[in-house]
């Protein structure tokens, strides 16, 4: 969630093919596919191999935990772009998830809930973005996984593990039936950001905006609070990051370059399965309750208690020069840490052990805390 409320939780329009300088210049760009980018890594997507199977496809050990005293950073690195999006044994189950969210069908929220509010987004600024983000994409199944994308017709794409058929470009496709077909395409949530383009015509724009995207598995937040807001009221509830990250966020976020992949993972713990929360796992929202931490002897450490991890990967659109950013969640029970290697759960406990007051409240960690830590000692 950090990176995420980082990221976004890390994250113009250009108009056609501008290229927006912080400094209050643009600059005219060449316009190109992705088809024809020279250079552009998404041209080049190998497939996988013929046996590929992606309900045999484990999911990534997301663990980017330190036994060490906890540092606020972006902790980013160089991503090849053959390794964005994936396909998992998970798959199928958060396709259909994301789906009853965002369409206000799950039965886990009470039905007055507006769970489609809260988890679709678009604008009239980030409309260009978006599709040009979903003719990406379709490109990028299509390359990799060609036995599960299969482009008939010219124009369609069969989608054979949801037995569905998607067009193959968005062009004349409306923006919200675009954002519901890449809802059944990738399993990563989106988030477009860029400029705002009022602020831009007054030359007063520093910093990237959330305005569009799918955002269905939100971690302790309400992502509708969070649309068409800058970076720095995003973060707002992060510790340090007006102080430690502001500047340097925003310097990252107008340099990365079209082709240019870059990840990050972070991690929390949470006392239920659910994917999109937006009332818990965050210290803030129980400021005006006290919170007894939970009773080790009373947990079932499969059922009430969860390790959740975020991999984010930022990049920016060759066409339209927005930055995107992808989010991959993984969820598992506590008991999984059984089946790691014993130095995961050591190096886990010494990072809770080095998380310093400030996010730990944050994190919500005197709740969950004792007893996850001895938990992970015990194993």
């Amino acid at each position: 969630m950090i990176f995420l409320l980082l990221l976004f939780s890390i994250v113009l329009i250009a108009i056609s093919s501008l290229y927006f300088d912080f400094r209050g210049n643009t600059k005219i760009t060449k316009s190109s596919s992705i088809a024809n980018t020279k250079g552009n890594p998404l041209s080049n997507i190998k497939p996988v191999s013929p046996m590929f199977d992606w309900k045999k496809q484990a999911p990534l050990k997301s663990y980017p935990f330190k036994d060490k005293k906890y540092k606020l950073t972006m902790a980013i690195r160089n991503l090849d772009a053959q390794s964005w999006l994936l396909l998992e044994s998970t798959y199928l189950d958060r396709i259909e998830e994301k789906t009853k969210l965002s369409t206000n069908n799950h039965p886990a929220y009470p039905k007055e809930k507006d769970l489609e509010r809260s988890t679709v987004f678009s604008s009239q600024d980030s409309d260009p973005a978006i599709r040009e983000f979903y003719d990406i994409v379709i490109k990028y199944m299509c390359d990799k996984y060609p036995m599960y994308f299969v482009v008939q017709r010219g124009d369609t794409v069969y989608n054979s593990i949801t037995h569905e058929y998607i067009p193959r470009n968005a062009k004349n496709v409306p923006i919200r039936k675009l954002l519901h077909y890449l809802i059944r395409t990738i399993e990563e949530d989106f988030i477009i950001m860029m400029p705002d383009n009022n602020k831009l015509q007054e030359g007063n724009c520093s910093e990237y905006f959330f305005k569009g995207g799918v955002f269905a598995f939100a971690n302790g937040f309400d992502p509708a609070n969070k649309f068409n807001k800058p970076l720095t009221a995003i973060h707002e509830p992060v510790p340090g990051y007006e102080e430690k990250l502001k500047v340097s966020m925003n310097k990252f976020f107008s340099r990365i370059q079209p082709g240019e992949f870059v990840s990050r993972s972070n991690f929390s713990v949470q006392t239920h399965p659910k994917l999109y929360v937006d009332d818990s796992n965050k210290g803030y929202h129980f400021e005006s309750q006290q919170t007894e931490p939970l009773e080790f002897d009373n947990l079932d450490f499969t059922t009430d208690m969860y390790y959740r991890s975020e991999r984010q990967v930022l990049t920016r659109l060759p066409k339209t020069n927005a930055v995107v950013f992808t989010i991959r969640t993984y969820l598992h029970p506590f008991t999984q840490f059984h089946e790691v290697d014993a130095e995961v759960p050591k190096r886990f406990k010494g990072a809770l052990d080095g998380i310093p007051e400030d996010i730990a409240s944050y994190k919500n960690q005197s709740y969950w805390g004792p007893a996850a830590r001895r938990f992970l000692q015990e194993l």
